[in-house]
C-alpha cells in the first residue's frame, strides 16, 4: 500500500532528499548527468514550495541551457530529458530502489515530481495446520514450479509497474499494457485426460513475460480481474482459453477481451494433433502460436495499445474499429484490406471530432492511397491533404506515437528531408525501445533521405527486439543491398512478396531476383505484376513514383526492374 503526499511535512522533506542524494549517487544506471541535475532541481523546487514554476521554460533556461528566447512549441528538449528522467526513475525503482522507503515519480504529461511513502504490510500469520502432503507427477511439479515463479515475477511487477488501485491517486507509470491469464477451461471425450491442459497458464505466462514490454498477471482465484472487480487492479486485457480434445485433434479458441469492460477484441482458432508421447511438444507449440499472436510488438495487443491513447480517454468502439483495420493493413500491404480501413476513417470524421491518432492514420493511408490502387485524386493532390491531416494529427497531440509517424512521413513525402530527420530523431529518443518506431524510421532514412548506415542500424535495433517486422523494412533492407551490390537471395523479402500485392514489394524482389540472375523467381514476379496490371516498363515506373521514396533510390529500382523486362524480351 501507499499514499501520495502532495505537501510534504518536515518529517518527510528529510527522507526525500536522502533518497534524492541515493538515487542520484547509486542508482538512475544509464541517465546522464544532465538528468540528474535536472532531478535535483525538480526536487528542490517542489519542496520549496516553488512546483508551480516548473514550466517547460523555466526548466530549459535554468537547467538545459537554453537562452532566453527559448521557445517550447519549437524545442522539444524539455519533454525530452523529462521522458528520459522518467524511465531512468522507473528502471531505478524496480531494481536498485525498489527497497526505499519514498519513491519519487514524474508522472505523464506532468513536470512536477510526485513523492510517495512506500508501506510494508506485515506477513501473514502462519496457518494453523500442515496440509497433507501431496505426490506430483513430473509434469505437474514442473508447472507447479512455473507458476510459482511467474506469480512472484507478476507480483513484483504488479508492485512496481501496474500503478495503484482505480481508486488510489497514481504515483508511478505503468511499464506497458497489462494482460492477465485466466486458466484454460478444458474439455475432453475420454476421461483421464484434463492433465493435458495444466499447465497451459502457466506456459504461456512464461512465453509472454519475455516480452518486456508487457506485464503480465496470471490470474488465480485469489487475483481475479475484471470489469467491476475488486481485484488489486483491472488489467488491460484478459486472455481466456477454451480447449476440447476429439479423438487426437485438440482444437482451441483463445479470447482477447479488454479488461474493463469485458468486450471481445481479438479472437483466434489454433488446432493442433495430439500424438502419443508428444503432450508438452504440443502445449509448447500452441503457448508459442498463442504468444506470437498475443505478445508481439507487431501483435493485436500492440495495435489495440496503439490506437487507445490514454488510460483515462475513452475512445469510440467504431474508431478503435478502424484503427486496427488500418494496422491490419499496414501488416499485409493488401490492397483488398486497404479499403475497409480507408472507407471506415471516412466514415468517423464525417460524423465529427476524431483524435490526433484517428487523423494521424487516416493521414498515413491518404500518403498509401495510389500504391493501394484506391485514390480518386492527383498523387499531388493526395499528398498535399494527406500533409494537412498530419499537421492537424501533430497540433493535436505532439507527443504521442502515431502523430509523430504521421509528421515524419508527411515531411519526407513532400521533400522536406530536415525536418523529417528532425522530428524521426526526436521520435527515437523518445521511444528507444519501440521496435515499430526504430523499424519504420530507419526504413524511411534509407528510402527516403539517404541516411543509409544509420536507418540500417536502426532497423537492427528494431529486430533485435522484435525478430517479426513489418514489409516496410524488409524492403528497405533489400533495396540497400541492391544498391551496394549485393544481390543474395533475401528470405524475409521472398516472403513478404509472397504474402502481399503491393506492386512495390514485388518490384523489388523481382529486381533483386533479376540482378542475381534467378530467372525462375524473376518470372513468377514478372508474371503476378502483369496479373495486377504492371504488364510494362512505363506501368513499373508509375508504380514506383507513388512511393515517398528519394529519387536515387527510385531510379536505382526502376533501372533494374526495367533490365528484368528487357532480358525477358531477350534484347
Amino acid at each position: 500500500m501507499s499514499s501520495v503526499v502532495t505537501t510534504p511535512a518536515q518529517d518527510l522533506k528529510l527522507s526525500i532528499l536522502e533518497e534524492l542524494h541515493r538515487a542520484c549517487d547509486a542508482g538512475l544506471e544509464g541517465a546522464s548527468d544532465r538528468q540528474r541535475n535536472l532531478l535535483s532541481y525538480l526536487v528542490t523546487e517542489e519542496l520549496e514550495g516553488r512546483g508551480e514554476r516548473l514550466k517547460a521554460y523555466s526548466i530549459a533556461t535554468e537547467v538545459l541551457g537554453r537562452p532566453d528566447d527559448f521557445d517550447p512549441q519549437q524545442d522539444s528538449i524539455v519533454r525530452v530529458e523529462i521522458g528520459r528522467l522518467r524511465q531512468a526513475l522507473e528502471r531505478y525503482y524496480l531494481m536498485d530502489g525498489k527497497n526505499a522507503s519514498v519513491v519519487i515519480s514524474i508522472p505523464k504529461g506532468q513536470y512536477r515530481p510526485v513523492f510517495t511513502r512506500a508501506q510494508i504490510d506485515p506477513p501473514p500469520p502462519p496457518e494453523a495446520a500442515t496440509p497433507p502432503t501431496r505426490r506430483f507427477g513430473r509434469h505437474a511439479m514442473l508447472a507447479a514450479l512455473v507458476m510459482l515463479a511467474a506469480g512472484l515475477l507478476a507480483a513484483v511487477f504488479w508492485k512496481f509497474a501496474a500503478g495503484p488501485a482505480p481508486r488510489q491517486t497514481a504515483s508511478l507509470a505503468r511499464r506497458g499494457p497489462v494482460v492477465a491469464i485466466a486458466p484454460f477451461d478444458f474439455h475432453a471425450d475420454r476421461e483421464g485426460q484434463s492433465y493435458i491442459g495444466g499447465g497451459l497458464q502457466a506456459d504461456l505466462a512464461d512465453i509472454l513475460s519475455e516480452y518486456q514490454w508487457l506485464t503480465v498477471i496470471p490470474l488465480t482465484d485469489e487475483n481475479g480481474a475484471g470489469p467491476g472487480g475488486d481485484s488489486i487492479a483491472t488489467p488491460d486485457f484478459v486472455v481466456r482459453g477454451s480447449l476440447r480434445l476429439v479423438g487426437d485433434q485438440l482444437k482451441a479458441t483463445v479470447l482477447l477481451l479488454d479488461g474493463r469492460t469485458g468486450a471481445v477484441r481479438w479472437t483466434n482458432r489454433y488446432e493442433l494433433s495430439l500424438r502419443a508421447g508428444e503432450v508438452l511438444a504440443m502445449q509448447s507449440d500452441l503457448v508459442r502460436n498463442i504468444g506470437r499472436d498475443v505478445g508481439n510488438p507487431f501483435g493485436i495487443v500492440a495495435d489495440i495499445a496503439l490506437a487507445q491513447r490514454t488510460r483515462n480517454e475513452k475512445l469510440s468502439d467504431e474508431a478503435l474499429t478502424c484503427q486496427l483495420r488500418a494496422f491490419h493493413y499496414w501488416k499485409t500491404f493488401k490492397s483488398q484490406d486497404y479499403g475497409p480501413a480507408w472507407r471506415c476513417l471516412e466514415a468517423v470524421k464525417a460524423r465529427g471530432a476524431v483524435d490526433a491518432n484517428t487523423l494521424a492514420i487516416a493521414s498515413l493511408l491518404s500518403f498509401d492511397a495510389h500504391n493501394a490502387r484506391y485514390a480518386d485524386r492527383s498523387r499531388e493532390e493526395a499528398r498535399a491533404e494527406a500533409a494537412a491531416t498530419a499537421a492537424r494529427a501533430y497540433e493535436l497531440d505532439s507527443s504521442e506515437f502515431i502523430p509523430r509517424v504521421a509528421r515524419y512521413s508527411a515531411a519526407i513525402c513532400t521533400g522536406d528531408t530536415d525536418g523529417f530527420r528532425q522530428v524521426a530523431h526526436e521520435t527515437v529518443e523518445r521511444f528507444p525501445n519501440n521496435p515499430l518506431a526504430l523499424a519504420d524510421i530507419g526504413s524511411r532514412f534509407i528510402l527516403g533521405s539517404g541516411d543509409y548506415a544509420e536507418g540500417a542500424a536502426l532497423i537492427e535495433r528494431a529486430r533485435a527486439i522484435a525478430p517479426d517486422l513489418t514489409p516496410l523494412d524488409t524492403v528497405a533492407i533489400a533495396v540497400d543491398a541492391l544498391r551496394r551490390g549485393e544481390y543474395a537471395d533475401r528470405p524475409r523479402l521472398r516472403r513478404a512478396a509472397a504474402r502481399t500485392d503491393s506492386a512495390v514489394v514485388l518490384i523489388v524482389e523481382m529486381a533483386l531476383a533479376a540482378a542475381r540472375g534467378d530467372v525462375e523467381e524473376t518470372t513468377k514476379m514478372r508474371r503476378r505484376l502483369s496479373d495486377l496490371g504492371f504488364a510494362d516498363e512505363k506501368s513499373i515506373a508509375e508504380a514506383l513514383d507513388t512511393t515517398c521514396w528519394s529519387r536515387s533510390i527510385r531510379d536505382l529500382v526502376k533501372s533494374r526492374a526495367v533490365a528484368a523486362f528487357r532480358n525477358a524480351r531477350g534484347e
